[in-house]
């Protein structure tokens, strides 16, 4: 399965009135319906490895956005956000190599987690496209930034 990159989606999404922290959040949401529906066994290993691949793709973007030298987040917000993407690299990593959907429920949390955050800053509720079911639905967190 081709897919356009998270790069090339991102901004053909971006509403003329949305703010970038809200494509963001879409687009994290997004990533983590997919990974959520690459969970299921009658998905397939096609369809698993693709929501992965997009998964990193988005956050290979927000690694580069962070290293900006014009980035205005603060040095040690960059550090923290930086590690997590290590840390999605490698689950993503470990994932494609032994086919685990288990592995992807961290993907997934973290994703729905910096989109909870994203929301919270912009006043704005999960859109019903890519809202979470009642009974997985993680709690904002203490995150407030735009990756």
């Amino acid at each position: 399965m081709v897919t356009k990159s998270p790069v090339s989606s991102y901004k053909a999404h971006q509403q003329v009135n949305e703010t970038v922290r809200e494509t963001e959040a879409k687009a994290l949401l997004s990533c983590a319906s997919r990974l959520h529906k690459a969970q299921n066994p009658e998905s397939g290993p096609e369809f698993y490895l693709d929501a992965i691949r997009h998964n990193q793709q988005l956050w290979t973007v927000f690694q580069v956005t962070l290293c900006e030298p014009d980035n205005p987040l603060p040095r040690d917000l960059k550090i923290t956000l930086l590690n997590l993407s290590r840390f999605v690299d490698k689950v993503s990593l470990r994932a494609q190599a032994e086919y685990s959907p288990a592995l992807l429920t961290s993907l997934i949390d973290i994703n729905r987690q910096i989109a909870a955050g994203l929301n919270v800053q912009t006043g704005k509720p999960e859109t019903e496209a890519h809202a979470v079911p009642v009974a997985e639905k993680t709690q904002p967190g203490s995150v407030s930034t735009s990756i």
